[in-house]
């Protein structure tokens, strides 16, 4: 991961501000994953927390459907096109991704036929 820092130069007239880039250490990043884990995990936690909380009262979860069922209601047209391009791209994304295995599969027959005329 790049840094970006700022450092000012001292030159006789003006001071100017140069940008440039620092690399993180091995050090540095683990504490930063070590951090971002521990954030994770108090999250999920607290979470969990609030959600069991919130499902033995049944007004609230009354609420949280209602909710839930009128954003549901005022968005639909929106969730029905979102919908409907993600199931498009995922289908295109699979004809892709069939046509570079069927590319590769070709390939490494390709080379094998090659390896094996030259033997």
């Amino acid at each position: 991961m790049n840094h970006i820092s700022t450092e000012t130069h001292s030159t006789p007239n003006q001071g100017k501000t140069a940008m440039t880039a620092s690399h993180s250490t091995k050090g540095e990043l683990v504490v930063k994953g070590v951090a971002t884990t521990m954030a994770a995990a108090t999250i999920l936690e607290t979470g969990k927390g609030v959600m069991t909380t919130l499902a033995k009262h049944p007004l609230v979860m009354f609420g949280m459907g209602f909710v839930a069922g009128y954003l549901t209601h005022k968005y639909r047209k929106e969730i029905i096109v979102l919908t409907s391009k993600t199931a498009e791209q995922s289908k295109d994304f699979v004809l892709k991704q069939k046509e570079h295995l069927q590319d590769f599969l070709a390939e490494s027959l390709q080379d094998a036929e090659d390896t094996d005329t030259t033997k």
